[in-house]
């Protein structure tokens, strides 16, 4: 027998599914028609997103979204293009990297004399007696060697001779050495009698003759004397010279979908320019800073943090960054066992490991989040256990300290990263940039074992994250992820040991949700998902979908940051 409906409840039937299928609010834009990677937990593929605000309301299909399509609603038809959400930067040096746009570009070079003529050329439009600086020199790297070299290292004449009366400072591509001219080394006072500080080398040869570098802690001998000349500008120009660092980092972020940016490494008055220029919108780019500065500074600055903006998450600093070694290319790198090419050397320890721990103590009191530098083997199993004695002390929180670089692990350490939850913040272009002369330092064995062991990481549980570590490398991130998922050098082709390589889904997530895990930041950003931050970029191709080569030369079309538009470029 059939129930025939009355016409009060026919009625009322529609009126609670029209009422239902109706969204609780309009979405402010819609960005439909794409073909959308949301990096969510199970890697949805989607068409649209509404935003309302500065965040997602919802991803979905076409027809899901125009739900909440209002009257005012700005429509945004992607045709087909392919989004994803906002990259973020793991690991670099955001005014460092603006600074490199204004020094001498050095990365390209294949030889000591080019080098030599660059600096020249820097010379003759240089007002008298100003510093002459630059970046990105590696004498692994070069095609012709220098004349005269010690340690495979240039004599630092014909540079003087170029700029007898210029300063000249030229920092090693690793950011872990530089070489200086004798005009730099009398304003510093150094002499063949001078004496490194701890954790660092001025390189003598045999009859000790200085040849002008200077690693890890001795670079602070030429860094102080340039510091002290700089200190006499006036305060106005000083900052004004950081602002224009600042504005050029975020410009040259944003070309590359940059949204958010890791800094490894800020002063407390620079923390305090960068949130002031966040918040005025100079810098359009998110930034999450980690405090860094000498010993003494450093206590000084820690009852500072944290400081953030809650509201807008435009900026972050509650991470305290330390320096255990320095790089392998510098022979900086801390080993167990010595340098293959350099039998008796095992690297430099930068920092007492007593004073770490002292500052791995302060960090769990203040509910700091910890980041220490460590390439080499190690450096990382003194940093784990440190780590692991204090993480022990206080189990139970959720601290994501992080091991920044993790490159070079004794392979009985790997299952420690994920045993105490700590994050291996790796930059993966360092490996294909690097491999040239990685077994050189390393020999087979420790290459093919520990180096850049990023699969054996993963398939023990750990966490990554990834980065450039700019301006160390160029803050391309579509080179770093095709270093990231072939291991082999762009120019020539050259494999380091593939089976470490990543998946392209993983590569993506470790730009993305990757990151943001390892700044506490995954459920405001790192995917498009409701309710998360509106920051996605637009790209020129399908980066699940391209060929290796095709993902690495990927061009941004258009950036948003808290859903709206902050930059679009011609795609050609």
């Amino acid at each position: 027998m059939k129930t025939k409906l009355s016409p009060f409840w026919i009625f009322y039937s529609i009126v609670v599914c029209f009422t239902a299928c109706q969204p609780k609010e309009y979405a402010d834009q819609i960005l439909y028609n794409g073909t959308i990677y949301t990096a969510d937990s199970l890697d949805r593929m989607v068409q649209a997103i509404a935003v309302k605000g500065d965040r997602i309301l919802q991803v979905g299909t076409d027809v899901e979204i125009m739900h909440f399509r209002g009257p005012k609603t700005t429509m945004q038809n992607l045709e087909g293009a392919f989004v994803m959400p906002g990259l973020i930067e793991g690991h670099g040096h955001f005014l460092s990297l603006g600074k490199s746009l204004l020094q001498l570009n050095l990365s390209t070079t294949r030889s000591w004399m080019e080098i030599v003529d660059k600096t020249r050329d820097a010379v003759a439009k240089a007002t008298l007696g100003s510093w002459i600086e630059g970046r990105g020199w590696h004498q692994e790297k070069w095609i012709d060697e220098a004349e005269a070299k010690f340690n495979g290292y240039p004599y630092h004449d014909a540079l003087s001779a170029v700029s007898p009366n210029h300063p000249v400072v030229l920092v090693h591509a690793s950011g872990h050495a530089l070489i200086a001219n004798q005009k730099a080394m009398d304003m510093a006072g150094i002499s063949p009698e001078s004496i490194a500080p701890r954790g660092g080398r001025i390189v003598k040869d045999q009859l000790g003759k200085l040849t002008g570098v200077f690693e890890e802690n001795a670079m602070d001998l030429i860094n102080h004397a340039m510091d002290e000349a700089k200190k006499k500008l006036p305060s106005e120009e000083k900052i004004g010279f950081l602002r224009q660092q600042a504005q050029l980092a975020s410009q040259e972020c944003l070309k590359h979908g940059i949204t958010s940016f890791q800094d490894a490494g800020s002063s407390l008055e620079e923390i305090i320019l960068q949130k002031q220029w966040c918040d005025s919108g100079l810098i359009a780019n998110r930034l999450w800073v980690m405090l860094y500065a000498d010993e003494t500074e450093v206590q000084k600055s820690m009852d500072a943090l944290p400081i953030s903006d809650e509201t807008t998450h435009r900026f972050h600093a509650q991470a305290v960054k330390a320096y255990v070694d320095g790089a392998l290319g510098s022979y900086g790198a801390w080993l167990l066992e010595a340098y293959d090419d350099k039998h008796d050397h095992h690297g430099q320890n930068t920092m007492p490991l007593d004073r770490l721990n002292e500052l791995a103590e302060q960090c769990l009191r203040r509910n700091l989040q910890l980041c220490v530098h460590g390439i080499g083997d190690r450096a990382n199993r003194e940093i784990l256990n440190i780590f692991e004695k204090q993480l022990t002390s206080d189990p139970g929180h959720d601290r994501r300290w992080r091991i920044e670089h993790a490159q070079h692990l004794d392979t009985a350490d790997i299952p420690r990263f994920a045993a105490l939850d700590v994050i291996a913040s790796m930059q993966t272009i360092h490996c294909t940039s690097d491999a040239p002369f990685v077994e050189k330092r390393l020999g087979g064995f420790r290459a093919k074992t520990g180096a850049y062991a990023w699969r054996s990481l993963i398939q023990s549980g750990a966490r990554m994250a990834n980065g450039t570590d700019c301006p160390v490398e160029s803050i391309n991130p579509f080179e770093c992820m095709y270093a990231a998922v072939t291991r082999k050098r762009l120019d020539n082709g050259l494999p380091f040991y593939t089976e470490q390589k990543l998946s392209r889904v993983e590569a993506l997530r470790s730009y993305t949700i990757w990151n943001a895990y390892a700044a506490f930041e995954e459920k405001i950003k790192g995917s498009l998902e409701a309710g998360k931050l509106a920051d996605l970029v637009v790209l020129d191709r399908n980066v699940l979908q391209c060929t290796d080569e095709e993902l690495a030369t990927t061009k941004v079309k258009k950036v948003f940051i808290g859903g709206r538009t902050i930059a679009q470029f011609p795609v050609h």
